[in-house]
């Protein structure tokens, strides 16, 4: 399977996918997006961030596997032949450069997409030798602003980045929550104001029946009286 380019083309895409999958919801990525306004060029996938004023931000992720030129190296040491380990790993670093600079200019255009990329490597021994190659990666990341990542290492991002996004969630909410409680502080602020409408109402309600039960007595006193003065 392996022995072919573009099956192994699938395969890296394959297996980024299902990490994407695994780890993001739909929402958040996309398959085959044009990051670019100008050109045709598509990156296999691209994550959404979120951008000024409610707008999408793309993270380009691209899979790479240079598989003849890190199997030049396995077979290089296994055959414990070190001028052709060291040519087959000077080869893999000139592929690596050559390929992040193909993702640079082919995915990256901020402000639509962020200031760099993610290639990725399908295999842990492959991303092991980039890691282990002196000063590749910053140069990768200075010179041509693509960070490298293995199985283990986008899974580890990808959680970060979810972890981001349930705060930014988060964040919303809160937001939401500080507008009802505002919305109800206002409501209770009214509702108390009628409470002391209504208490001032009952209070004048009360001086009223008040008023009315000491007339009630003065005229039942009086009928008393008339009524004695007619017994007599």
């Amino acid at each position: 399977v392996l022995s072919n380019v573009k099956t192994r083309g699938i395969l890296g895409e394959v297996q980024l996918g299902a990490i994407l999958e695994q780890i993001l919801t739909p929402e958040q990525y996309e398959e085959n997006v044009r990051t670019k306004s100008t050109g045709s060029e598509r990156v296999e996938f691209a994550v959404k961030l979120p951008g000024d004023d409610e707008g999408t931000v793309w993270l380009p992720i691209d899979a790479k596997f240079p598989q003849e030129d890190f199997q030049r190296l396995l077979e290089a040491r296994e055959q414990a032949d070190t001028a052709a380990a060291d040519a087959a790993l000077k080869q893999l670093e000139r592929r690596l450069k050559s390929e992040a600079k193909d993702i640079q200019s082919k995915y990256l255009c901020p402000p639509q997409t962020t200031d760099f990329a993610i290639m990725y490597l399908p295999i842990e021994g492959l991303f092991a030798e980039a890691v282990n190659l002196p000063g590749l990666l910053d140069e990768l990341q200075r010179t041509y602003r693509v960070c490298v990542a293995g199985p283990t290492t986008l899974a580890a991002l990808l959680n970060s980045l979810q972890m981001g996004f349930k705060t930014l969630a988060i964040e919303k909410r809160t937001g939401e929550v500080w507008r009802t409680i505002a919305a109800v502080k206002q409501d209770f602020v009214t509702f108390s104001l009628l409470l002391d409408k209504t208490k001032k109402k009952l209070q004048e309600a009360s001086g009223h029946i008040d008023a009315a039960a000491r007339r009630s007595r003065v005229i039942n006193k009086r009928l008393d009286g008339s009524k004695a003065e007619e017994d007599t």
